[in-house]
């Protein structure tokens, strides 16, 4: 068994950076092929989850069952952002042609696209904030509180998405209200409004993603319902048990995670040179090389919206955001008053006291989280790789296989395990502790996770670095273009995270006399 010493202020300062790090890094990875949407937030939360474990995993409640709950609740109840992304910026993406014309732009009022992004950001980890509560609260939370958590989530969210979200939205953001509008009359559709065509279409997002601007509303009305979802999602504990911790943990990680994600956009519409920063020569270091060229054009119905070329970053976005989740949350649990993350004793006791329903749920969070999450990462990407090196034909389903096949070879070998230790041997789901086991994950999956990123798909670490040097910029080019940077800073990140594990690891577990 592990030794883990006392954690003082210097192991609780090298957690917080290398949450900060590292998620940084996952959050990037989460929006390349094979992670993507909310695969890759799970991706995001087994760092969390063994970054915490690790630190605080010798304590009460720290069962290895919620390593792969953490993991889920931090994907669960995403909606997309990607709709609300440039509206700081003063403008509203079509994703759609419109009027026949691609990369159109509409107007709108960056303070009013401010705020909407802001609520975006309160509600983009809601379940995970809630759950570190529980984590870390000296009340016992069981499997039946946290489906009693999902519930009231979602209930709450789709009766405000049927009500209340529609006046609010155009209230908040009159301007997308019209663009949705115009999508809709622009795609053939009669609707009076963009709230009756969204009811009449009702959590029917395929359709909506077929609109130009209509996305937009689709994703806002979602994000205003959410935001009520994870209110009540705080409450939920302090009315059920009487306990003010995920309440509190619920707001500072929400609003820390959205005033830390909604800076960074901001900065980021230097970019655009609109909005906020309209006729303001942007920062080189914002603009890296590559800045934004919109055009204000009159289209033949009427309507003056941007034509944009060029302009990107949204994968160091991404990467605040990851970062800012990863500060916030591990800087809160690093001030935590004492009694709720004093270390006693390795917390080996089942999750579910009935085995039969034990095996079940290790069962299916196990293989979903540490078998299907990673290797649809791993088939996803090879197959990518293998097409963009021109050894596949792009309908090829390679990749597929690759996943399908290695999940089922390593769901039997957690089956295998999962039933040995939980129904004949009595022990932990995988005969480890929770201790041992984050130890020994962190850096296996965080590794895993940077070859995946750095040498498949479009093995950014192989050509990149060579189609640069082709060109006139060289070096500067490198550096200073939006993807050139990304890969920088990317591997600037590696090499930080793996300088800093080993005195992490180091102090937090000492070897043994």
């Amino acid at each position: 068994m592990l030794k883990q010493i006392k954690i003082d202020k210097g192991v609780k300062l090298l957690s917080v950076v290398l949450a900060t790090l590292m998620g940084g890094f996952m959050w990037r990875c989460r929006g390349e092929s094979g992670f993507g949407s909310s695969w890759g937030l799970y991706s995001v939360g087994i760092i969390f989850m063994l970054i915490i474990y690790c630190v605080y995993g010798q304590r009460k409640n720290m069962k290895f069952e919620l390593i792969p709950l953490g993991a889920f609740f931090l994907g669960l109840g995403v909606t997309g952002y990607a709709t609300v992304f440039d509206q700081t910026a003063g403008v509203l993406a079509a994703y759609n042609p419109y009027q026949g014309v691609d990369n159109v732009y509409w107007p709108v009022n960056p303070v009013n696209g401010t705020l909407i992004f802001f609520i975006m950001g309160l509600t983009l980890v809601p379940f995970f904030s809630f759950f570190i509560g529980t984590l870390f609260s000296d009340k016992e939370y069981k499997l039946g509180h946290y489906l009693g958590a999902i519930a009231v989530f979602f209930v709450v969210s789709n009766i405000c998405k049927a009500t209340i979200a529609h006046p609010l939205i155009s209230i908040i953001t009159p301007d997308a209200v019209k663009a949705a509008e115009a999508g809709l009359a622009d795609s053939g559709f009669d609707y009076v409004s963009a709230a009756k065509a969204y009811m009449a279409h009702f959590l029917d997002r395929d359709w909506a993603d077929d609109i130009p601007f209509f996305e937009n509303y689709y994703m806002s009305v979602e994000h205003v319902s959410d935001l009520f979802g994870a209110i009540c999602l705080g409450f939920y504990p302090l009315i059920i048990k009487k306990d003010k911790l995920p309440l509190i943990t619920s707001f500072v990680i929400n609003v820390g995670t959205a005033i830390g994600t909604t800076a960074f956009s901001v900065i980021y519409s230097m970019n655009f040179n609109t909005g906020f920063f309209a006729n303001v020569t942007p920062l080189r270091i914002v603009r890296a090389g590559s800045g934004a060229v919109l055009t204000l054009t009159e289209f033949p119905n009427g309507v003056k919206a941007y034509i944009m070329e060029g302009g990107s970053g949204w994968g160091i976005w991404e990467y605040a955001t990851g970062a800012c989740v990863g500060f916030v949350v591990l800087l809160l649990i690093a001030l935590l008053p004492k009694k709720y993350s004093s270390m006693n004793d390795i917390d080996t006791e089942p999750f579910i006291k009935n085995k039969v329903v034990s095996l079940i749920y290790n069962i299916i969070t196990v293989i979903f989280i540490f078998a299907l999450t990673p290797m649809r990462a791993v088939g996803l990407r090879i197959g990518k790789l293998l097409y963009n090196e021109g050894i596949l034909e792009d309908d090829s389903p390679t990749g597929d296989i690759i996943m399908i096949a290695l999940t089922v070879i390593l769901g039997v070998f957690f089956i295998v395990k999962l039933v040995k230790n939980i129904m004949k041997l009595d022990t932990t789901p995988l005969g480890v502790n929770p201790l041992e086991f984050s130890k020994t994950a962190l850096p296996a999956y965080f590794a895993m996770c940077a070859v995946l990123y750095f040498f498949t798909n479009h093995a950014p670490l192989i050509h990149l670095p060579f189609e640069k040097l082709k060109s006139a910029s060289g070096f500067s080019g490198f550096f200073f273009g939006w993807e050139g940077f990304e890969i920088f800073l990317m591997l600037v990140t590696l090499i930080a995270v793996v300088a800093l594990l080993i005195p992490f690891f180091k102090k937090i577990f000492p070897k043994q006399k």
